[in-house]
């Protein structure tokens, strides 16, 4: 009788090592567009469809909120290998689907360096923290931050840095306290994690987005 993995048996460092090593090669043979439109496709749909309305009837790891075994695995490993996935996945939960769709999401995540992806992607963000009308969207974020957390429990540690990273943004955005204490543990993990020093430089000098007043 074949052994069926636990959907909430948490991943091994092998396993998302050598998932990892394939989407590098993958990328370096095929290009990063077409590895990664197929290697993200299916489970950046069920994360998106999840920010806007959790689905029903998706089997998934306990608490794991519509995410399967096979999408944490995914998405954890391209978040650790493709910082333009950190990215997508960040303004997926901070900007909404009607600023910045799914389909401009995904053609950043496989094309960063296109003059155009790269400069609507800072503009979105650029809006969402001087745009003082541009105020949290909790469900959305709530949603977002759940899903990373989620992840966070499945992999390895290596594997929850970018999380974490994301996490500390978007309760910075939202005006949470503990958006420094995420910001840490991510650092604490990995040094030279741009985005938590980031966080934590904003916290530090009590700079936050517009819609709370601070400056």
């Amino acid at each position: 009788m074949m052994n069926m993995i636990d959907e909430t048996t948490p991943i091994p460092a092998t396993e998302m090592d050598q998932l990892g090593e394939w989407l590098t090669e993958d990328c370096k043979s095929r290009g990063m567009e077409e590895t990664i439109r197929a290697f993200l496709g299916e489970p950046f749909g069920r994360w998106m469809d999840f920010l806007a309305d959790s689905p029903s009837g998706v089997d998934g790891p306990e608490g794991a909120r519509g995410l399967s075994r096979s999408d944490i695995l995914a998405i954890a490993v391209a978040l650790e290998r493709a910082m333009s996935v950190r990215d997508a996945l960040l303004v997926s939960i901070v900007a909404g689907e009607d600023r910045s769709p799914r389909g401009f999401l995904m053609d950043f995540m496989t094309n960063p360096m296109h003059p155009d992806n790269s400069r609507r992607l800072e503009e979105i963000l650029k809006d969402s923290f001087r745009n003082v009308s541009a105020t949290p969207d909790d469900a959305r974020c709530d949603s977002g931050v759940t899903m990373m957390f989620d992840i966070i429990e499945m992999v390895p540690e290596r594997y929850q840095v970018q999380p974490l990273a994301v996490i500390s943004y978007v309760l910075w955005w939202m005006g949470d306290e503990r958006a420094m204490l995420c910001a840490l543990r991510a650092l604490a993990l990995d040094e030279d994690c741009s985005l938590a020093a980031i966080v934590c430089s904003a916290v530090h000098r009590h700079i936050g987005p517009a819609w709370t007043s601070e400056t």
